[in-house]
């Protein structure tokens, strides 16, 4: 299996999810710059999420038009020009348009590297080479907010956001030199929206893909107050447990790349979504600070395997000409309804009864989500 393809597809992914999850440890000194409210603030994220969705979903024209690679590398071009806007930017409304676009731009990689990464590697290694492709963005969760931390010594915010867009720059370069087109006339074939969404195939990721996301980014969303308000934990207790947790992500994905290629994605679905929900309701147990620190980590861990899982899987269920546009309309399923919609319902839970009896019955539902795994086709 060639390594240093892979290496530069991992930098990719790295980078173009470190240019949204940056802005989380920043997002009080944009507050500050501007003079927002916390909500003022927090309603940027909703620009980018809808950027971020419409690309998704336009993803396959844009790879029928242009070619994979082409995308790819639109797409952090993109990135660069929107990182050299927020340099000069001082009103609301023109990061609100700033973040529209980065979402815009953003879009355009998972969608488009599957399909490359799949023509670069043999069909036995394609589990491997995703789950290590994936572990950046895992990587990047806790790794991130430690380098802005340490940025901000030296830095001001908006000189840390410059040296994400020369990057942004360079590192395609590198890409384009080693990356492989897939097969000219598969990637020129358009699939259609309303066949996609008669497939069950499509009704069944989606649903996964949603709770798995739920479990995963709405409980990453709420976990703070949870722990702070729900819990009474010291503020900086918190914030090391929040961020320890983060780390056994990044080899998760990688070691369960290789339990993919021995045992199936079926097996693989099953178990990524029964440990997911198992380990949520075990979170809305914990009482004490030991139980809390095992079963947060365990949770962080096991919530993320199932996205190297599920983008194998639809490697393998979807042909080439439908694969773009497939990940673009699952993965949208799960930024609409798991990124956003479930930290809303978690909190409005929150508010009328307590966290733990939202984090519970979401580890209900995804556990149970498990059995839609038996819809899917044969490998």
């Amino acid at each position: 299996m060639k390594l240093f393809p892979l290496f530069i597809f991992w930098c990719l992914w790295f980078l173009s999810y470190s240019t949204r999850s940056a802005f989380s440890p920043i997002l009080p000194l944009v507050e500050e710059s501007l003079s927002l409210s916390h909500g003022e603030a927090g309603g940027l994220f909703t620009s980018l999420s809808i950027g971020y969705c419409l690309t998704l979903l336009m993803a396959n024209r844009l790879a029928s038009a242009w070619g994979f690679k082409k995308t790819v590398v639109t797409g952090f071009v993109g990135i660069f020009l929107v990182f050299l806007g927020f340099q000069w930017t001082e009103s609301y409304l023109g990061f609100h348009i700033l973040f529209f676009l980065l979402g815009v731009a953003t879009g355009t990689y998972i969608p488009s590297i599957l399909p490359i990464i799949t023509e670069t590697y043999d069909h036995k290694d394609w589990g491997k080479a995703i789950g290590f492709h994936d572990s950046a963005a895992s990587l990047s969760i806790f790794a991130v907010p430690i380098l802005t931390a340490f940025g901000l010594n030296y830095l001001s915010w908006r000189k840390l956001l410059f040296i994400l867009a020369i990057v942004s720059l360079i590192l395609p370069i590198f890409f384009w030199e080693v990356s492989v087109e897939p097969k000219h006339e598969m990637s020129r074939q358009r699939g259609r929206y309303i066949d996609l969404l008669k497939k069950r195939t499509t009704w069944v990721m989606g649903i996964l893909w949603i709770f798995a996301s739920a479990s995963c980014a709405g409980v990453y969303s709420i976990l703070p107050l949870y722990l702070i308000k729900g819990r009474g934990i010291d503020f900086g207790v918190a914030n090391n447990l929040f961020g320890i947790s983060r780390i056994g992500g990044v080899f998760a994905s990688i070691f369960i790349g290789f339990l993919i290629d021995r045992y199936g994605y079926r097996r693989m679905l099953i178990l990524s979504q029964l440990t997911a929900g198992l380990s949520t309701i075990g979170l809305s147990f914990a009482s004490s600070l030991p139980l809390i620190m095992i079963t947060l980590i365990l949770q962080a861990t096991l919530s993320l395997i199932f996205f190297p899982v599920g983008l194998a899987t639809l490697s393998k269920l979807t042909p080439l000409s439908e694969l773009s546009l497939t990940i673009g309309v699952i993965l949208s399923f799960g930024v609409i309804f798991g990124l956003g919609v479930s930290p809303f319902l978690l909190g409005l839970t929150a508010d009328y009864l307590n966290f733990q009896t939202g984090i519970f019955w979401l580890g209900v539902l995804t556990t149970f989500s498990s059995f839609l795994v038996r819809l899917l086709g044969e490998e």
